[in-house]
């Protein structure tokens, strides 16, 4: 059995169209949430998680959308957040942008004898919790995951990809489909098969998706702010 995790898509559809290209009959695919926000197309990359996710989370974007709230983005990206959600708002069909609300803020599956946690965040704040696994302490870990009963942890939020043994249980974070931010603007997933896990990266047209996004009715700031991210893969 094959899983793909994926998280933080953020309406990035030229990236979310190549991993389609790259995997074609995954046996389920688990979102970690963050299907809008940031990219110049939120309608098509919400329809196709709606109908292709197995299951899916909310992220902090997600539910920003949904309820017309702030999103939660780091202060460097907070103005191009708020421009994109708004553009989101006018653009994904309300029946969407209410299926995208209705994601659990946490949910659990098993699949392949291999029970999966999945949450944007962190099972304290699943919206906008930040884990560094990599660097996250043993007592910190216990803290956060000591009484989840599960195999495989999926987190996204961050952006950066990780994989993390604590115990027992493997903690990954997919990283970034729509907007990596680990230095390399390369997209990531993480691929689960038979029990065995590995971060993927995956380059697309980049290109293509700049241009969308030059041509979206955006703020000229907001624009080149992404793009900046898209061509570098950091923040700045």
């Amino acid at each position: 059995m094959r899983l793909l995790l994926v998280a933080d898509v953020h309406a990035n559809w030229e990236a979310l169209l190549t991993l389609q290209r790259a995997e074609k009959q995954p046996d389920a695919v688990l979102f970690a949430g963050d299907a809008v926000g940031y990219g110049p197309d939120p309608a098509l990359c919400a329809r196709w998680l709606l109908t292709h996710a197995d299951l899916a989370v909310r992220g902090n974007h997600d539910a920003a959308m949904a309820v017309a709230a702030c999103s939660g983005a780091p202060a460097e990206l907070a103005e191009a957040a708020e421009d994109t959600l708004a553009y989101a708002r006018r653009m994904v069909a309300p029946a969407e942008v209410a299926g995208l609300a209705h994601w659990p803020l946490m949910a659990t599956a098993e699949y392949g004898g291999a029970r999966f946690y999945v949450a944007h965040g962190t099972p304290a704040d699943p919206l906008a919790g930040t884990l560094n696994a990599a660097t996250a302490s043993d007592a910190e870990l216990d803290g956060l995951f000591g009484d989840i009963a599960a195999d495989v942890i999926v987190l996204g939020h961050t952006h950066m990809p990780a994989l993390r043994r604590f115990g027992d249980r493997l903690i990954v974070n997919p990283g970034s489909l729509g907007q990596p931010r680990y230095g390399v603007p390369d997209a990531t997933f993480a691929a689960w098969e038979d029990g065995r896990i590995q971060i993927h990266h995956l380059h697309y047209d980049h290109d293509a998706t700049m241009q969308r996004l030059r041509l979206a009715p955006l703020d000229p700031e907001t624009v080149e702010t992404l793009i900046d991210v898209l061509e570098h893969g950091m923040i700045g």
